[in-house]
């Protein structure tokens, strides 16, 4: 268990990293001010031990690997996408659009997520 989370956890966040960066470079950078490097890791850190522990309370209910991916790629992006979305504009006022394109990567993100979390869990051996 202990190689699951270790692995799961690096990997989700190389992961995050990786697709966020190339959602900024295919986006022309996003918008708004840029935060430290220390802190934008520090949400991918706790971003990858979220999906890690949502994704083993969600292992075996899906029934498959790959559907238990999904169910927590698609759990953790409600929180993280409409949810962000409607009090970001709630917030600011005003339109929602380009918030609601980048919630949308997110839910692309989160399932790739899922399905590698899936995938170590399947390869590894970790049952529920």
């Amino acid at each position: 268990m202990l190689r699951f989370l270790l692995l799961a956890v690096f990997s989700s966040v190389l992961l995050l990293g990786t697709a966020t960066l190339a959602f900024d470079a295919l986006d022309g950078g996003s918008f708004g001010r840029r935060l430290d490097g220390s802190v934008v890791l520090g949400g991918w850190l706790l971003e990858a031990m979220a999906l890690t522990a949502l994704f083993l309370l969600i292992q075996g209910r899906g029934g498959s690997w790959w559907l238990d991916g999904l169910l927590t790629a698609g759990l953790a992006w409600i929180f993280r996408g409409p949810v962000l979305v409607l009090q970001v504009a709630e917030v600011l006022g005003g339109s929602s659009g380009r918030w609601w394109q980048l919630s949308q990567q997110w839910l692309l993100i989160y399932a790739l997520c899922g399905l590698l979390l899936a995938f170590l869990a399947r390869q590894l051996g970790v049952r529920r």
